[in-house]
């Protein structure tokens, strides 16, 4: 099955129909995820021997009547259609620098059934050694919209100056409903440990609740010292373990 025919897949197990009402005009969402692959396509730059860079962040710009009728499964789209460009980037051996993300905008010159893409390069946040180094990006970053300041501290266990016991961890600010962790460059958190696997945990926020999931890591995921074998839901305190880092849950 391919990349196209898994997102339609997934797209069938969301809503159940709801797709086909958002999208009663010409516009249908197999043709965004085209757009996104032709887009990595077009934009793609051998940057080293064996590594070709391709966009990771994804402005999709609609009419008017269309952003309002995809307002309610922007989130989820938006969610299917990330997942779409890495697996297609994993297929065509291409490589992130940073998180993909993929947003939608409203354009004024647009029609209904018509719309365009803009995409960038931008780098994503890594944890290394207990320290976060923050991206450089000329994008306007925007509120999350997501209740409570949701975010982790973190800290390592390779600490000598013990930041952990102290409380003195950094932050990381999870703005976004879903948060990759792991190794790879294409995480929202990249963590630089071989202990670490590539995607390694996930964690999903809204308003109500935050939850952890483990993908399959190695070396498994720990909360409260105990593994994650299920999704569990975090609350204010929780400690989150991935390799040698030390991740406190906190919310206001």
């Amino acid at each position: 099955m391919g990349v196209l025919q898994r997102f339609e897949r997934r797209l069938e197990g969301i809503v159940e129909g709801g797709f086909a009402w958002a999208f009663k005009s010409e516009l249908q969402p197999v043709e965004v995820a085209s757009a996104v692959q032709r887009e990595m396509d077009e934009r793609a730059a051998i940057v080293a021997k064996g590594r070709t860079l391709v966009p990771n962040d994804f402005v999709v710009e609609l009419s008017a009547p269309d952003k309002e009728r995809l307002e309610v499964y922007s989130d989820n789209l938006g969610e299917e259609l990330a997942k779409l460009a890495r697996e297609y980037a994993s297929e065509q051996e291409y490589s992130f620098v940073g998180p993909v993300r993929v947003r939608f905008d409203q354009a004024e010159d647009l029609k209904t059934g018509r719309f365009r893409i803009r995409s960038g390069v931008i780098r994503g946040s890594t944890v290394e050694g207990g320290e976060i180094r923050q991206p450089t990006s000329d994008h306007p970053q925007s509120a999350s919209g997501i209740r409570g300041n949701p975010r982790l501290l973190l800290a390592s266990m390779d600490d000598p100056s013990g930041a952990a016991e102290r409380g003195a961890q950094q932050s990381f600010e999870l703005a976004t409903q879903v948060t990759l962790l792991g190794r790879g460059n294409d995480c929202d958190l990249r963590l630089v440990d071989n202990g670490v696997s590539r995607h390694h945990a996930e964690i999903r926020v809204d308003d109500n609740e935050a939850v952890l999931v483990d993908l399959g890591s190695t070396n498994g995921t720990f909360v409260n010292g105990q593994q994650a074998e299920r999704p569990i839901q975090l609350v204010d305190g929780t400690r989150v373990t991935l390799g040698r880092t030390i991740m406190t849950f906190r919310r206001d």
